[in-house]
């Protein structure tokens, strides 16, 4: 996920006086376990939502069959909430990096590629994210389940074939 996020507002060629703004989105899956091709049943379907921005409701819903909900950012930035019963039990910050990848030979870069693939790493560091540029030993077992996920050696070290893998999934992420 790089590059420029903006928003742009035109009138539709065929419209009687109405805009159209298009919204950048992040798509986010909630799956039973990071790492699993889509087209499984490893999404986590039937979860009421909703997507908050700006004290706007975005959008309301209920996942689908592979977990996947593409969330409206407007600012850059939105709230997903899982509800139960109409109340959020869990609350998301949904952003929009657009900052490049540290590199991949960097524990940084690692971390962030691990994370952007949904394996968890804490919550550590100033941004809350755990990308701590520290083999924590969250970041040991999350490397770990990606080799495991992967069908690869799962010794917890970072070599060339991991590397490459990691790098795959992330560039197939949507």
């Amino acid at each position: 996920m790089s590059g420029f996020v903006s928003f742009i507002s035109r009138l539709v060629q065929s419209a009687t006086a109405h805009n159209t703004i298009n919204i950048p989105t992040v798509p986010v899956t909630f799956q039973r376990s990071p790492g699993v091709p889509t087209g499984n049943d490893r999404g986590i379907a039937n979860m009421d939502f909703r997507v908050t921005s700006l004290g706007f409701v975005l959008q309301t819903g209920r996942t689908p069959a592979d977990g996947r909900i593409d969330v409206r950012l407007i600012g850059g930035r939105a709230t997903l909430q899982l509800l139960h019963n109409g109340n959020p039990v869990a609350e998301y910050d949904v952003r929009a990096r657009t900052a490049a990848l540290e590199p991949d030979n960097t524990i940084n870069g690692i971390q962030r590629r691990l994370r952007m693939l949904g394996y968890q790493l804490g919550h550590d560091s100033a941004t809350q994210d755990g990308i701590t540029n520290d083999i924590t030993k969250l970041t040991d077992r999350a490397i770990q389940d990606f080799q495991i996920d992967q069908k690869i050696a799962f010794d917890g070290k970072v070599n060339a074939d991991t590397t490459t893998k990691i790098n795959d999934a992330v560039d197939a992420l949507p």
